[in-house]
């Protein structure tokens, strides 16, 4: 296992780091899953050189004790002492303070832990950022760091890098943050372009979703069979993922799954073996090619061109337009409903309702259908009434 530099901590973070209890795997039928055979893959992970586990969502599990049962398992024996722990707070819902300390409170009570290395304030893009900046959460940063119940507060961000600055410059706490990095997301919400305001920072990033849950690694359409089948570098979707997230310096690790990346010691053995004959100057010109042209073939399968810029916002019954288009997209592209119906619900999407004003279409500046859009997520993804 090679390590990097984590910002300006004096600690080096695993290339590779481990990601449990995420939402694809609430998203999914949890029976199946066994317990004490998870636990070992993750003691497996950590004896392979992993060094931080981000313990992700329990509260969106059926049964959050089991689902923490084989977490608490995996860190018991002394391997506690090896990784450093990551909790996540969702800012969705957040409203006051007293919320943050209830949701901070959760989690270190779901793991039975008295204090968590890093705290993940997660759901961070401009409009949270307005409502978590009303309830002074600098002010609560420094008093939980000062509590002692977290060692470092970090942000994962999904929004355009450019509203990423003032975020930065008004939360000095920030050490890391977390994005969405696969070979789709370049430019993407933020893509490259948060490695500017990382920089000058010294904050470390750290990439999720390097494989998409897995759906790059099943079900490819025949655009995307095609590019692969016409590439000069012949390598597996595993090892074209890992490389491309790894090839940018500013990435400090790729956060891979235990439930979709690496849930076996064979998958674990597979990436290590990618990470130990790579380094970042190893990805060419003929490489980055194959990765834009991917992400054009799977662009080119959404079934609305929409880029996020929010023209459309806000909008008078107060629905995400850009998040509820991104997630159609989602569907459409990877040809799984599963995880964007589960986002869907999380996110609170059902409580919204279109009334057909109009706005969003008249100030889409690509004319995307907004409307159409949102009527098609709901019909996709919203709980029917009974």
């Amino acid at each position: 296992m090679e390590y990097r530099k984590f910002g300006k901590l004096n600690w080096e973070i695993s290339e590779i780091s481990l990601g449990v209890l995420r939402q694809e795997e609430a998203a999914v039928a949890q029976s199946g899953i066994c317990s004490h055979e998870r636990a070992q893959t993750i003691r497996y992970a950590i004896d392979s050189g992993v060094n931080h586990i981000n313990l992700g969502y329990p509260q969106y599990f059926s049964n959050p004790k089991a689902a923490c049962g084989y977490v608490m398992e995996a860190l018991g024996d002394g391997y506690r002492n090896r990784v450093k722990t990551a909790i996540n707070i969702p800012s969705g819902d957040i409203s006051s303070r007293h919320e943050l300390d209830d949701a901070l409170n959760y989690q270190l009570k779901s793991f039975d832990l008295c204090k968590a290395d890093f705290c993940v304030i997660d759901d961070v893009n401009r409009a949270t950022w307005n409502a978590l900046k009303s309830i002074d959460i600098a002010a609560w940063a420094s008093i939980t760091i000062g509590s002692g119940k977290v060692d470092y507060i970090g942000l994962k961000y999904h929004d355009n890098p450019h509203f990423l600055k003032g975020i930065i410059d008004a939360f000095p706490h920030c050490a890391f943050i977390q994005i969405e990095f696969s070979l789709l997301d370049y430019k993407h919400h933020p893509g490259v372009g948060c490695f500017k305001y990382s920089d000058e920072h010294g904050i470390a990033v750290i990439a999720t979703d390097v494989t998409k849950a897995g759906r790059l690694l099943r079900n490819n359409p025949e655009n995307v069979l095609l590019v692969l089948k016409e590439s000069q570098k012949a390598m597996t979707w595993e090892e074209r993922c890992i490389r491309w997230a790894l090839s940018f310096e500013d990435v400090s690790s790729a956060q891979m799954s235990v439930h979709t990346e690496m849930s076996s010691k064979g998958q674990i053995d597979r990436f290590l073996s990618y990470i130990n004959r790579f380094s970042p100057g190893d990805v060419d010109i003929w490489e980055m090619l194959d990765a834009a042209k991917i992400r054009e073939a799977y662009y080119s399968n959404r079934g609305y061109r929409c880029t996020a810029c929010r023209c459309c916002t806000p909008c008078p019954a107060g629905i995400d337009m850009p998040r509820l288009v991104e997630l159609v997209n989602d569907g459409i592209m990877f040809a799984d409903t599963d995880l964007p119906k589960f986002h869907f619900q999380i996110e609170n999407h059902q409580r919204t309702k279109c009334i057909k004003c109009g706005v969003c279409n008249k100030q889409c500046p690509k004319q995307v259908p907004l409307q159409k859009a949102v009527n098609e997520a709901f019909e996709k993804y919203a709980e029917k009434s009974r």
